[in-house]
């Protein structure tokens, strides 16, 4: 029999809070200089029956799986264990689902899908991957035999979205021009547009029998008798009561750290003074996870920038755009939605402008242009008919900015960028032109919670953690992208489904006590 006195709590608000009490801060604290002497110290403590400032534990609900995060990674891991007629509860901190998912710009790496397929976009698999490949390696990925796993799932993630889920994707034929594009998908209205997908996941699983809990922040992982974790406490955002939550099984969705100035400090200090997009992500599942003994992994490990304007930066993935800095010079390439915030940020440039034309607002993204340009009229400067009026209302020297285009368009002319390598829309604008202005800014961490390849987290001596997994940005092996963060999450909801399968037979098995 489970004995209540015996429940104790392993969260940020301190290194150990066992039954008892009354309610203390119920904010997410500081990771402690030691996260492992926290975890030792709450094992030695585990005779303790209360510690001041926090309520006895008394269970709000009780599942077999309980997903902390409603991002892409979240919602995904919940699909098998639904489909498999397991309790499934979704536990949001913001007062709406989707997380900073919903905010993206909705770009997704992957290939062979059937909607790609039906499009006639008969790029496999193994033939994307050669590309992608290149392109995480040059980013600095180490495990790229995972990140190989992630990418091969995120096809069947995809289809299983559309077909089950009823997920809308753009028609790739708007946007896929010859072998251009071939391993990208896009939501039904383009960049920007995740509610096309993250809705239709959303109302499926609540079909599927899931129940959902927004304004509840994750502060402390509930340890029975032997130590394990058989829950969560949750701290209502509004308001100063808890919600404490049993389940079999504990999947860690938070997302990463960018947002979290005390850990980008900590981690990071050269991204400190960055403004982040992001508001979040604060971190509040890696540390949790350290204080349950878990391995934290490449923390330390830079994350790409991204503009204060994040739709923006993919423009130059599907039409002509060419990047300039605050003298009018070109800097960067511009069909890499991460190459200008970082040049900008590590040069020391300001800021930057996107310069666009009449393919561009015109294109399959048009959308997006419209809806970015509306929002932030004080940051587009336009139309022009000619360069020498752009310059004038960008501020720039007309000779340099007719330079800058005149060098430009000799590389559309020779069909190879020899400055920077541009390979995607090397084509010349076309009048009207625009400029959009904009800033360099976080979005993502890199590095987080080390776990298995089922997502299941691990000690600092490589040991399984029992009942408790993680998966998207909150861990170590994510790769950062929508697609593998949701192939990630469907893949720790099969390992979950299946693990709780195997003990439940294993508990038919056992002999039954005749007492």
């Amino acid at each position: 029999m489970e004995r209540r006195a015996f429940f104790k709590l392993a969260g940020l608000s301190a290194a150990v809070l066992t039954v008892g009490g009354t309610l203390g801060a119920c904010e997410a604290g500081k990771l402690p200089d030691n996260p492992l002497t926290a975890a030792n110290e709450a094992n030695e403590t585990a005779g303790q029956s209360s510690v001041m400032g926090q309520p006895a534990i008394s269970f709000d609900a009780d599942v077999d799986v309980l997903i902390v995060g409603s991002g892409v990674a979240g919602l995904s891991a919940a699909m098998d264990p639904l489909e498999a007629k397991r309790s499934v509860m979704v536990v949001e901190k913001l007062d709406l689902l989707g997380g900073e998912s919903y905010e993206s710009n909705g770009v997704m790496r992957i290939a062979g899908t059937d909607v790609q397929q039906g499009a006639g976009v008969k790029t496999t698999v193994d033939e994307a991957w050669e590309a992608r490949k290149k392109e995480l390696s040059a980013a600095g990925i180490e495990d790229l035999e995972f990140a190989k796993t992630l990418f091969a799932a995120a096809t069947d993630w995809a289809n299983r979205l559309a077909s089950d889920y009823n997920a809308q994707f753009a028609d790739p034929k708007t946007y896929v021009d010859g072998k251009v594009n071939t391993s990208v998908m896009l939501p039904k209205n383009g960049l920007g547009d995740m509610q096309s997908v993250m809705m239709p996941l959303r109302d499926g699983l609540t079909a599927k029998g899931a129940t959902f809990s927004t304004g509840h922040r994750a502060i402390a992982f509930i340890l029975n008798e032997s130590g394990a974790a058989c829950g969560m406490r949750f701290c209502v955002e509004s308001g100063t009561s808890v919600l404490d939550v049993r389940a079999r099984r504990i999947v860690v969705a938070t997302g990463g750290f960018a947002s979290s100035q005390p850990l980008v400090h900590a981690n990071t200090p050269d991204y400190e003074r960055v403004g982040c997009y992001t508001v979040a992500s604060m971190g509040e599942g890696q540390q949790l996870c350290a204080l349950l003994g878990g391995q934290l992994l490449d923390m330390d490990k830079a994350a790409p920038l991204t503009s204060n304007l994040p739709q923006a930066t993919a423009w130059g993935m599907f039409g002509p755009t060419v990047i300039v800095d605050a003298l009018g010079k070109r800097f960067a390439r511009e069909d890499d939605a991460n190459a200008a915030a970082g040049a900008c940020f590590s040069e020391e440039r300001g800021y930057w402008w996107t310069v666009f034309g009449k393919q561009l607002t015109e294109s399959s993204q048009s959308r997006s242009i419209a809806e970015v340009t509306s929002k932030n009229t004080k940051r587009l400067i336009g139309p022009f008919d000619d360069l020498d009026a752009l310059a004038a209302g960008m501020g720039v020297s007309a000779d340099v900015l007719n330079e800058t285009f005149d060098r430009y368009n000799g590389f559309v002319k020779d069909g190879k960028d020899a400055d920077f390598g541009r390979t995607l829309y090397l084509d010349e604008l076309e009048a009207p032109y625009y400029a959009l202005k904009q800033l360099p800014q976080r979005y993502k961490s890199s590095g987080g919670v080390k776990t298995d390849k089922t997502g299941q987290v691990l000690s600092i001596v490589g040991a399984v953690i029992p009942n408790v997994y993680c998966c998207g940005a909150a861990a170590a092996s994510s790769v950062g992208g929508l697609a593998s963060n949701g192939a990630f999450g469907m893949l720790v909801g099969q390992a979950v489904a299946a693990a709780l399968d195997a003990e439940d037979a294993e508990d038919a098995a056992a002999p039954q006590d005749a007492s």
